[in-house]
């Protein structure tokens, strides 16, 4: 009968509606949830088969609910640099595993950027998910995105500090007085002289005797000292040495030893080693030069002397105006920086920085096709098709935005316009149900 089709629609209409009713509730509620997706219901006539032309068999209406993925919450600015947002197409891929090994991957995917270090130094969100990453050769620049889920691993900052860098090149700023009168003195001077104990009988007092510190392998400083004497063979030829000193006993290790020739103009003309050794590109063994480096391990050092640049003879007070040298000792992490394009770069105490990882961007053909997991997260799904893993800022996926958080793509105002239209709807149908009741009753009152 008719009566109790169209009653059996009135009750799937108020189903439906309270359905909607929920989703609104659920959208309302996460409206400052950060990369929260607002549900939307579909609403789906069902239609019956008709068995006479006389006489209507209603069906009612069924319901699907899908998530508004691939609309995007407004980017808002954050205090962390570890917070990050897409802006764009894509997703953060996680793992609810913070054991997950490399080779495992993850397969949940996420817009909640929320990202903060966990007590043992991984990036976890707010809402406990891990995020993966690759790590990137620190010489290699242009890190690209693997092309499958089980190349990624937990970004892990735990063991992370800066190794050290052995100085290689050193520069100096320096001017020798060309006023300087040239040594004439007792003993003569002879290679070396100036490298000795200052007690030793046949020690040579320098005219300029200035200090540089470099980096062994171990981040340890060591102090070389550079001595010059001018002798004018021939005319203005300084005479160059450089030595170390141990800190503890005040012992000096010659390491190195030449001349050097100006021209008219101040500038350097020629170099002249002793040989073996260059003045300009030598290597220090440390183990043979003593205490304290015996037994520390340092490895043999090989420094390179810049004087061509900013060595003259000028009319000037002798002087080391300056001194510049590579290397760094080891530092502690401080801090990490996310660049557009998601490498991830620590940086340390020393001054330091070093990219670590790669964090990539996945995709999907249809993102709205995604299966819902708890926690603001996504799983790859039929509906949603395979997914595409790149760089940030490559191919369909956005780029990331550090010191940013996705808001949710909740509209209030869209969502309470819904809610009066969902309220008056589901009144619509319950008038259904109480008609069709009435209609019954008359109905029934027929036979009395």
């Amino acid at each position: 009968m008719s009566i109790y089709t169209a009653m059996r629609a009135g009750v799937s209409g108020l189903q439906a509606n309270a359905s909607q009713m929920a989703l609104i509730s659920d959208n309302i509620a996460n409206v400052n949830t950060i990369g929260f997706k607002r549900g939307t219901t579909d609403f789906k006539a069902v239609l019956n088969s008709q068995g006479t032309t006389s006489a209507y068999n209603a069906g009612g209406v069924t319901t699907s609910m899908r998530r508004m993925v691939d609309v995007q919450g407004a980017i808002e600015q954050s205090a962390s640099n570890t917070n990050l947002a897409i802006a764009g197409n894509g997703f953060f891929i996680v793992t609810n595993d913070p054991n997950t090994a490399r080779g495992n991957g993850g397969g949940l995917f996420t817009r909640a950027g929320a990202f903060s270090l966990d007590a043992q130094g991984r990036l976890v969100n707010a809402q406990g998910y891990y995020l993966l990453g690759t790590p990137v050769d620190p010489t290699q620049p242009n890190a690209t995105a693997p092309s499958t889920l089980a190349a990624l691993e937990p970004i892990d900052l735990s063991s992370v500090g800066a190794r050290a860098i052995a100085t290689t090149q050193v520069a100096i700023n320096a001017n020798l007085d060309s006023r300087e009168s040239a040594y004439a003195g007792s003993p003569a001077y002879v290679a070396g002289r100036m490298s000795l104990d200052p007690a030793a009988a046949n020690y040579v007092r320098p005219t300029l005797e200035r200090s540089v510190e470099v980096f062994d392998s171990l981040g340890a400083v060591r102090t070389l000292t550079l001595a010059f004497l001018k002798t004018n063979t021939p005319t203005n030829t300084w005479a160059a040495e450089i030595y170390y000193s141990d800190p503890n006993t005040n012992a000096r290790t010659a390491l190195a030893n030449g001349t050097i020739q100006f021209g008219q103009d101040g500038q350097i003309q020629t170099i002249t080693s002793a040989a073996p050794t260059d003045i300009r590109d030598f290597t220090i063994n440390w183990t043979a030069v003593g205490p304290p480096a015996t037994g520390t391990g340092a490895a043999d050092q090989r420094l390179k002397f810049d004087f061509t640049s900013s060595l003259k003879q000028f009319a000037l007070t002798s002087s080391l105006n300056s001194a510049t040298a590579d290397g760094s000792p080891p530092g502690n992490l401080t801090g990490v920086n996310i660049s557009e394009t998601g490498i991830l770069t620590a940086k340390f105490s020393n001054g330091r920085s070093e990219p670590l990882y790669l964090i990539p961007v996945a995709t999907f053909l249809n993102p709205n096709g995604l299966a819902t997991e708890a926690g603001n997260a996504f799983r790859q799904s039929v509906e949603s098709g395979l997914v595409t893993i790149n760089s940030a800022g490559t191919g369909s996926a956005g780029k990331l935005q550090s010191n940013a958080l996705e808001a949710s793509n909740v509209d209030l105002g869209t969502e309470f316009t819904d809610m009066i239209v969902t309220q008056r709807a589901y009144s619509a149908s319950s008038r259904v149900i109480t008609t069709a009741d009435e209609m019954l009753d008359e109905l029934i009152r027929i036979k009395r």
